[in-house]
């Protein structure tokens, strides 16, 4: 089956390996990440380094990025960047200060704070609401939630938001995940992975994050079962957060304040000239990971919101359900808001 080959590929995991490692879904850097904030917290003089995702919800991070706009912002300073596939893969970064700031979804985010307390994380601005959905396989019968029930799902990463989501979703409807005793298998796949799995008839569905909700109901012809925001109060909810360690505020304030007015402005920059930022963002992550047709990713880009608001309610209600979910022991406290 073409699970057991993408497992030996390392692009597949399952909830209970990875409760195995850490609840986070990300491992090792758990102990590097931990013993790594007790260090000074410099970073590199003349350098800040950053971290995203190649997704639409990271659009203003990538459009400032790719056009130079950040850089510009910053200097003399130097600025750094790295792609990441997913937000626990971004924590994981910030724990062991790879990047001194990254945008994440705010899952990975809550489990983290919450796990090791106030002073680990603090969350700078909000970047983007919405853009997640559940896609189902071309041909599959499923008309309620309940008709989920025996079927293999996927997100992109344990731990992260979309995978928080989706076993939400699973719990509310009175199912849930094989490893915690309910009968659907859910997986975390790269999000190309998927693509192809849904295309063989091998998975079932995934809750993705845009573009690639967008790329599995245009090319390959998945349906469009959840879209999240249709879960949410006023269809909002924080689906990209800019985030840093209070230590690095603390050693380099001046840069970093530097540096978040420029991803201001982009974020800006993406509720006023829409146009620009899509383009900018379309052309850098067809680079990176493959945007898809054009006007697949225009699509994409209208289930998205940009705003500098981190939408404080919303993430604690992700904090509440990774709890609920048995994936942090408590939810984290005030001190996560800058």
């Amino acid at each position: 089956m073409r699970f057991a080959r993408a497992r030996e590929r390392g692009e597949v995991s399952d909830f209970k390996i990875s409760r195995r490692e850490a609840v986070l879904g990300i491992g090792a850097l758990l102990a590097t990440g931990v013993s790594a904030c007790h260090r000074e917290d410099h970073g590199d003089a003349g350098v800040l380094r950053i971290g995203y995702l190649a997704n639409v919800t990271h659009a203003p991070m990538i459009a400032g990025v790719a056009s130079g706009r950040i850089a510009k912002a910053i200097a003399p300073i130097e600025l750094e960047t790295r792609v990441f596939r997913a937000g626990p893969s971004v924590v994981e970064a910030l724990l062991s200060k790879s990047i001194d700031l990254g945008t994440s979804g705010p899952a990975p985010v809550v489990i983290t704070q919450a796990r090791y307390g106030d002073g680990t994380l603090e969350v700078e601005s909000g970047c983007a609401s919405g853009g997640a959905s559940l896609v189902i396989r071309k041909g599959l019968k499923v008309v309620a939630a309940a008709d989920l029930r025996g079927k293999s799902l996927a997100s992109p990463q344990i731990g992260c938001t979309q995978d928080i989501s989706l076993r939400k979703y699973l719990r509310v409807a009175g199912l849930d995940s094989t490893d915690r005793g309910g009968d659907v298998k859910v997986y975390a796949f790269a999000p190309a992975t998927i693509l192809a799995e849904m295309r063989s008839g091998d998975l079932d569905g995934a809750w993705l994050p845009e573009p690639w909700a967008t790329r599995m109901v245009s090319t390959i012809g998945a349906r469009r079962f959840v879209d999240e925001r249709d879960l949410w109060p006023n269809h909002e909810f924080s689906s990209a957060l800019v985030v840093t360690r209070p230590s690095f505020r603390a050693a380099r304030a001046a840069d970093l304040e530097k540096l978040m007015t420029a991803i201001g402005e982009e974020i800006d920059r993406a509720k006023k000239e829409p146009d620009v930022t899509r383009e900018e963002a379309f052309k850098a992550i067809d680079v990176l990971t493959g945007a898809g047709p054009h006007d697949i990713f225009a699509e994409a880009w209208s289930h998205v919101a940009f705003t500098r608001d981190p939408l404080r309610e919303a993430v604690l209600a992700f904090a509440n359900d990774a709890c609920d979910l048995g994936m942090l022991p408590k939810v984290p406290g005030p001190a996560l808001f800058a």
